[in-house]
């Protein structure tokens, strides 16, 4: 050894995931990323930047709808912002062992994909997104 004093990164059992759609698409997102949960209106008036997923995340030309729309704070520094998502559901431990890895195809976008793995599961698949690269990418699909 070289005399560095190496320390070994522990990934947890499991996580907390907040789950949610939008336009049908069940996703989650990591609860840590996560600083609260409020109405729209209320992130607006408080001054946060305010991003709806359907702008960094595209439909496609399809007209998008938020039937309950809610804003979750995104912990980023000193400069928080929010993300609207559709229906919030539940917040549920994954193991991460379950955690499926996104195929090559869409990892190898992953500067500017928010999603990161796949959770399958009897109902279908959650996609797992990473709200954090919302705010580095800025750069997504906006119309």
């Amino acid at each position: 050894m070289n005399g560095l004093d190496l320390q070994i990164i522990r990934c947890p059992e499991e996580i907390q995931v907040l789950t949610f759609s939008v336009m049908g698409v069940k996703m989650g997102v990591d609860t840590e990323q996560i600083t609260e949960m409020m109405e729209v209106d209320e992130a607006e008036s408080r001054g946060l930047a305010v991003r709806r997923f359907h702008e960094n995340v595209s439909f496609g030309e399809m007209p998008i709808k938020y039937h309950s729309p809610i804003a979750v704070m995104i912990k980023n520094g000193s400069e928080p912002f929010s993300v609207v998502i559709d229906n919030p559901e539940d917040i549920t431990s994954v193991n991460v062992r379950s955690i499926q890895p996104m195929p090559p195809l869409i990892a190898m976008n992953s500067a500017t994909c928010p999603f990161w793995g796949a959770i399958p599961g009897k109902e279908g698949i959650i996609l797992l997104v990473d709200f954090f690269r919302f705010r580095e990418g800025q750069n997504g699909p906006r119309k």
